[in-house]
């Protein structure tokens, strides 16, 4: 397996912070891999009852050519931190954090410090 490089400053240049951006893509990249889990899932039910309840013995044993197609052709795709990666350089979805409940409170905290002198 080899390594591809992602070039940090072409990252940093799109947000002021990388470790948000990394943040990003990693769970653009988590959801990528849920869709194709359970695309592989759907297209692997049919041999999975087949082997669960066999018409005959032999089909309980039996590896079907198809479903080893469907594993290969799986485990040939781009891997989706790759894909995550790469849809973000081609600006196919962005990113805005939404300040946490803690960050509201505290800066109205200080607003309403300097609101009383």
């Amino acid at each position: 397996m080899s390594v591809k490089p992602v070039d940090l400053n072409k990252l940093r240049s799109t947000h002021a912070n990388l470790y948000e951006t990394v943040v990003a893509i990693s769970k653009k990249a988590r959801e990528i891999h849920e869709e194709e889990r359970s695309e592989l899932e759907e297209r692997l039910l049919p041999y999975k009852e087949m082997i669960r309840n066999p018409t005959s013995e032999s089909e309980s044993e039996k590896v079907f050519p198809e479903q080893i197609a469907i594993s290969v052709e799986f485990e040939c795709r781009e891997k989706p931190a790759l894909q995550a990666v790469a849809q973000f350089f081609d600006e196919k979805y962005d990113y805005i954090l939404e300040k946490s409940q803690e960050t509201k409170v505290a800066e109205s905290e200080e607003d309403d410090e300097t609101d009383g002198d």
